[in-house]
């Protein structure tokens, strides 16, 4: 082979240390196409956990905004019933003394039975009416205890179906 034909070849055909490099090279290539993918997958996972607890702590924040609601309407609620039986203790008591009294002004024993079967019906009448009263105060406190909460319930659903898509 003459000289020129020689270095031809040899420059055709790549040393073992160009080969090297080229082979660091395309290595290194692919070693940063490799992070640049594993940065790009960790500050989309990173974003979603940032989304994922602001959706928590928000839901932390409506839960806990639920919950004191639902206290201050039982609180309210347990109030106004209180209330109510104290005032209808009050009446009732109010009402036996003066039918006490009364009956004790009778002077026939058929007259004694008689108060005494008006004030019967009569305190019967009351009771009914009130244990009426008093239902729909407590229905009206469950009410009010259970909307936030049922609200919230409904706000957590909607979210955790959100965060599915």
């Amino acid at each position: 082979m003459s000289n020129m034909t020689k270095k031809n070849a040899e420059s055709v055909t790549p040393g073992p240390a160009a080969l090297m490099t080229a082979q660091a090279e395309q290595a290194i290539t692919m070693a940063k196409a490799s992070f640049e993918q594993i940065a790009t997958k960790s500050r989309e996972a990173m974003e979603q956990s940032m989304k994922t607890v602001g959706v928590v702590t928000e839901m932390t924040r409506g839960n806990v905004d639920a919950l004191l609601e639902s206290s201050r309407a039982a609180a309210g609620g347990m109030q106004v019933i209180a209330q109510e039986v104290a005032d209808y203790g009050k009446q009732t008591f109010e009402r036996t003394t003066t039918a006490g009294r009364t009956m004790a002004l009778a002077r026939t024993a058929p007259e004694l039975i008689q108060l005494q079967s008006e004030f019967a019906r009569t305190e019967f009448t009351t009771a009914i009416a009130e244990y009426s009263k008093l239902s729909q105060t407590m229905f009206q406190t469950l009410t009010a205890m259970f909307e936030p909460l049922q609200k919230q319930a409904i706000t957590a659903a909607q979210i955790k179906d959100l965060m599915k898509e």
